[in-house]
């Protein structure tokens, strides 16, 4: 696949034949979709979205709507789950779930968070150039959500044939945030970057084949997507010459249009580009989906948003949503004055209608919820000494508002977490399946 300056040249136009522009277009063919394609948005939030999210999943794959969803756009955490759920051989692995047994998302927190000597030991085997610590990062990523691959799992390049799949699941679009300098320019631009495995690239510096993009060394691989997407611990700086200088989690990757011969002229002239977390731009992944011309969107915000609930409000502030909505690009049927009507208390799911220049949403807010809190609350996992019984120590009694404020949660409540977001499904189903009918 060549270099292209871009797929969709009139961005926001929606419409099933939108997508066969782009080099997924035999996948979304085959998906059969004649007027409308229908996109799942996973936002960011650290690993409490990848919980939430691996829960929204879960529920997905049991009303059995994932094989007629067309793309999947996840950002940060949200790529966390959403990657390994795209390269998994075994949804029955993925989603199994043994009441006295850490299922893949607390397995995999507890190697990520609990083992020291682990981080010590990627540290050590990471090349020292300056995408160090995104290597630790990313080495680590890998080791907690790609384990289904063993030890290649850190290996895999994005472009790898039959890793990636997309036949019975949506078509994989992992979202960064490119940070470059204008030639002549002081002030740094950030764009939606968008990583499959057929081609990486943003609107404005075009497009390259997966292979092509090189992270400074080597070709770029998966646990280097999931990096970039989920650096949010990154800041960037004007550099000498036309740089961007990233500090913390981002990463360096060749300038891919510089290296085609700089057709995108006027963009950037610098040799590297710095690239992070998706949610330094675009946190709830809508904007890779507009860019296809899905005409339905299923958004999940799990972002931290800490809420302070009354009788009838979540209290919640929905920045992702607001920095969405200020960005008069990306063509959506609602506006800043709806997310008062957001907010109600133990109403997480919204459907908004579309019009023939604006997508259908239905959108999903993580917040507490009384029915989840009494659904929960006689579970197993929420018993005292759960934890001791599965991971050998430590104690828990529920809290049944586990409170979405909090950041650092117990391992049962990653369960409760991932629970919810089955629940929240389950519990909408119908309002789940006449959306996705929209998308014919």
């Amino acid at each position: 696949m060549a270099y292209r300056r871009h797929y969709n040249s009139h961005f926001g136009r929606l419409g099933a034949e939108v997508a066969l522009r782009w080099p997924e277009k035999a996948v979304i063919a085959g998906k059969g979709k004649r007027h409308h394609t229908l996109g799942l948005a996973l936002s960011g939030g650290g690993y409490r979205s990848a919980i939430f999210n691996y829960g929204i999943l879960k529920g997905l794959h049991a009303l059995g709507l994932l094989p007629h969803i067309d793309y999947l756009s996840a950002v940060s955490g949200g790529s966390w789950i959403g990657t390994p759920f795209s390269m998994t051989d075994d949804f029955h692995w993925f989603f199994h779930d043994i009441p006295d047994h850490a299922n893949l998302i607390e397995e995999g927190f507890e190697s990520l968070l609990a083992n020291p000597a682990r981080l010590a030991q990627e540290a050590a085997l990471a090349r020292k150039d300056p995408n160090y610590l995104s290597n630790i990062f990313g080495r680590l990523l890998a080791k907690t959500f790609l384990r289904e691959h063993g030890q290649k799992g850190r290996y895999i390049p994005l472009s790898a044939r039959g890793v990636v799949k997309d036949g019975d699941r949506p078509f994989l679009v992992a979202n960064g945030t490119v940070n470059y300098r204008a030639p002549g320019g002081f002030s740094v631009t950030q764009e939606c970057f968008e990583m499959s495995r057929l081609y990486c690239g943003s609107r404005s510096l075009g497009y390259v084949h997966a292979k092509d993009l090189m992270a400074r060394v080597k070709p770029i691989r998966v646990r280097d997507a999931i990096a970039i997407s989920g650096a949010a611990v990154a800041f960037h700086l004007p550099a000498l010459g036309s740089e961007v200088a990233g500090f913390g989690l981002s990463r360096e990757v060749q300038n891919y249009d510089l290296a085609q011969g700089g057709r995108a002229a006027g963009v950037s002239n610098a040799a590297h580009l710095d690239v992070s977390d998706g949610g330094h731009y675009n946190n709830l992944g809508v904007e890779s989906l507009i860019h296809r011309g899905c005409g339905c969107l299923i958004v999940v915000d799990a972002e931290h948003d800490p809420e302070a609930p009354d009788e009838t409000r979540s209290n919640q502030s929905y920045s992702g949503l607001g920095t969405l909505l200020s960005r008069p690009h990306i063509p959506m049927p609602l506006s800043a004055g709806d997310i008062e009507r957001l907010d109600g208390r133990d109403e997480p799911v919204h459907v908004f209608d579309g019009t023939e220049d604006r997508p259908h949403v239905l959108y999903v807010k993580l917040k507490a919820s009384r029915a989840f809190d009494e659904a929960a609350r006689a579970e197993p996992y929420n018993a005292p000494g759960f934890l001791e019984n599965l991971f050998g120590r430590g104690e828990f009694t529920f809290d049944p508002q586990f409170s979405t404020a909090k950041l650092d949660y117990a391992f049962a409540e990653h369960r409760n977490l991932s629970r919810l977001g089955e629940f929240v499904v389950g519990e909408h189903a119908e309002t789940f399946q006449d959306f996705a009918a929209r998308s014919d």
